[in-house]
């Protein structure tokens, strides 16, 4: 017995934890009184059990599909199309005479929306066929598109304004070339990323949402040629005229 009247025993040392004061008296199943032991098997109080099947779902990102394959398409493209417009700028018009002695080669060109529609839907498929050739056709569809317009454009400012060139080009220009460009980065990403998986860096070439992103870029695109062609047909021609009169785009001489 201690001088107090109390056995030294009874407790630990003050300040101690585990002091009969601070611990919660324990229930029958060994866990806190008022607090029921956590399910067997689940997850502890307050926390949700994890979703079935491992991790989250990937998110839906298509802004991962223009990147630096986009920045690569638009500067081939248009390096090719300023190559294009320096050549033909540069030659005199009676070489292009000599050249074209038909004319302009767009005069053989039925101007109508169903043969301009499949015209460039077959350009956009040209362009996401690089995805099964390394990129190759990729790089020859923005080599070859680049070089036409640069040329086009050559010939035309020989005969009538910058003005009227790009009233004939802007209106459904825009949206055409867009969809090019569109479809030759996921010609250019594709093999890239196949390339990333066989050296080991990816678990998989795609992943399922890239797969679903990829069926929704081409359903865009393919809305965004079929729109461009109708515009080209129905709206450029009238803009044309507003811009520089109805013989604004005559061939010259």
């Amino acid at each position: 017995m201690s001088p107090s009247g109390t056995d030294s025993t009874d407790g630990p040392p003050p300040g101690d934890d585990e002091s009969p004061a601070r611990r919660p008296a324990a229930g029958q199943d060994g866990h806190p009184a008022g607090q029921s032991a956590p399910a067997q098997g689940g997850p502890p109080t307050g926390q949700s059990a994890p979703a079935q099947g491992g991790s989250a779902p990937e998110e839906f990102r298509i802004t991962r599909w223009f990147r630096w394959h986009l920045a690569f398409a638009l500067a081939l493209f248009f390096g090719s199309a300023f190559a294009g417009y320096a050549i033909f700028d540069a030659l005199p018009v009676e070489s292009l005479t000599e050249l074209m002695p038909g004319g302009s080669p767009l005069d053989d060109i039925e101007f109508t929306f169903p043969s301009i529609m499949f015209n460039n839907l077959r350009a956009l498929a040209l362009m996401f066929l690089g995805s099964v050739t390394g990129g190759a056709l990729s790089l020859f569809g923005l080599f070859v598109n680049g070089v036409l317009v640069g040329a086009v454009v050559g010939v035309a400012v020989k005969g009538t304004s910058w003005a009227v060139v790009l009233a004939a080009l802007l209106p459904h220009g825009v949206i055409e070339l867009s969809a090019f460009f569109v479809a030759a980065a996921v010609g250019l990403r594709v093999p890239h990323r196949l390339l990333r998986y066989l050296l080991g860096y990816d678990e998989t070439p795609l992943t399922r949402t890239e797969l679903v992103e990829l069926a929704v870029i081409g359903a865009v695109t393919v809305v965004m040629i079929v729109v461009a062609a109708w515009i080209e047909v129905n709206v450029t021609p009238s803009v044309i005229e507003w811009v520089g009169g109805p013989d604004a785009l005559s061939t010259p001489g």
